[in-house]
């Protein structure tokens, strides 16, 4: 993960996505939370697994907490070199908005 501030002092993140199920931590932990969460807790080693063996990472980039773009990139080592150059245009500027001519 990459935590960067653009020429206008935001705060930007960016980094890969490692939980693939949204929302089933924001359930209550009752017995009906519990029961619908253990099937994605069992299907989560399989699913890194499967990163590892070549699948798609999901790069996200946030904006002081606010989710502004994803992207999909294959391998461990493209995805991280996909972070560094986002961070890097990010800290230029080139996405803050702002530009200069």
């Amino acid at each position: 993960m990459a935590e960067v501030s653009d020429p206008n002092g935001r705060t930007w993140s960016v980094r890969r996505r490692w939980w693939p199920f949204p929302g089933v931590f924001d359930l209550t932990f009752d017995l009906v939370g519990v029961l619908v969460a253990l099937p994605f807790l069992v299907l989560w080693p399989f699913w890194l697994a499967t990163k590892w063996l070549g699948a798609r990472w999901t790069l996200v980039v946030e904006r002081d907490g606010t989710e502004v773009s994803r992207e999909q990139i294959r391998g461990w080592r493209r995805s991280q070199e996909r972070i560094a150059q986002v961070a890097l245009e990010i800290a230029q500027g080139a996405r803050s908005g702002r530009f200069v001519i």
